[in-house]
């Protein structure tokens, strides 16, 4: 078979599943080095610096349906889409683009949609949603090399992105206490207060505790009465964020869109695991580490904890957080 000359890839809609696809981004500009890659992305995400070869399309599903969407590739010539969404909208869309080849999962009834639908043989969220992406690639083959993700940033870009923003420290720490997908991922703002005393207290360190305007609230609990600790939550738009975790000198966060860009930027961090599982969305970073206590009914992956305990997040202390900071500081 003849390879593509033409690819487009259909991206994930959450941050953090966008930022682990970039591992299949960059496997796939390997595999076919002379090959334009289009991406199309989530309307807001086109201003970030994703690995491709040829255009970024930005998808505002509040303005166009996907079918409507897809019909406008019918005739940009492309051979091959990866429909890298499980979402039957997604294969929707690539089949009304009619390009020849569909390749995505099966599932969600979405089967007759693609051409070829894989099928799994394994049971869902066992393997690293990275190495499910990369699957794709090659299907017929049982083993899959991992790549990871990563985020290519220029200085001049960085640069251009946090022109404007208020001077940073020198060196600081950052914090993201968010996670849009609900509570069951946040760890208590009280305990993120403690860890932020003490390596402002203790180890002299500056921090900034980032997030979106929704993170606001939360990161004025976490600075309250604390020297040295400044609530930036709202104050960054999506690519300035990207460049702010790229000057911090480490992360702690939740289980995050964050988390997934510091893994991509392959800068230090320590990521807090609640109701989802490491075994699936783990930060795949040679300077990541992260901290999981898996309760009975773990992993749920449910927004909000159905026993009202999360006990996933309680049982993991503040102290446990700082020992892995410490030894990461030294």
């Amino acid at each position: 078979m003849t390879d593509p000359t033409k690819i487009l890839i259909r991206m994930p809609n959450w941050l953090g599943d966008l930022m682990m696809a970039t591992a299949f981004c960059r496997a796939v500009l390997e595999r076919f080095p002379e090959a334009t890659v289009d991406l199309i992305v989530r309307k807001g995400f086109e201003g970030l610096p994703l690995p491709h070869r040829g255009t970024l399309l930005p998808f505002d599903r509040e303005l166009t349906k996907a079918g409507d969407f897809g019909a406008e590739l019918a005739n940009r010539g492309y051979q091959r889409i990866y429909v890298l969404p499980p979402s039957f909208s997604s294969a929707w869309m690539a089949w009304r683009s009619g390009i020849p080849e569909r390749i995505g999962y099966s599932g969600d009834g979405r089967r007759w949609l693609l051409r070829p639908a894989i099928r799994t043989a394994w049971q869902p969220r066992t393997r690293h949603l990275v190495e499910e992406y990369l699957h794709l690639l090659s299907p017929q083959d049982s083993k899959t090399l991992l790549v990871f993700p990563q985020l290519e940033l220029s200085e001049e870009w960085v640069s251009e992105q946090l022109r404007g923003l208020p001077a940073l420290p020198k060196r600081f720490i950052a914090l993201a206490p968010g996670a849009i997908y609900g509570p069951a991922k946040q760890w208590p703002e009280v305990y993120y207060h403690e860890v932020a005393a003490q390596l402002a207290q203790k180890w002299n360190e500056s921090i900034l505790i980032l997030g979106t305007p929704a993170d606001h609230a939360s990161g004025e609990k976490i600075a309250h009465g604390l020297s040295g600790v400044e609530n930036w939550c709202g104050r960054s738009n999506l690519p300035q964020l990207v460049a702010l975790l790229s000057r911090a000198k480490l992360l702690l966060s939740n289980d995050s869109g964050s988390m997934h860009i510091m893994a991509a930027l392959q800068r230090p961090q320590l990521a807090i695991f609640g109701s989802t599982s490491p075994t699936w969305t783990r930060p795949l970073n040679p300077h990541a580490r992260f901290l999981y206590r898996a309760e009975p009914c773990s992993p749920c992956f449910d927004r909000t904890c159905q026993f009202s305990h999360t006990n996933c997040l309680i049982s993991i202390q503040p102290a446990d957080a700082l020992q892995e900071l410490e030894n990461m500081l030294v």
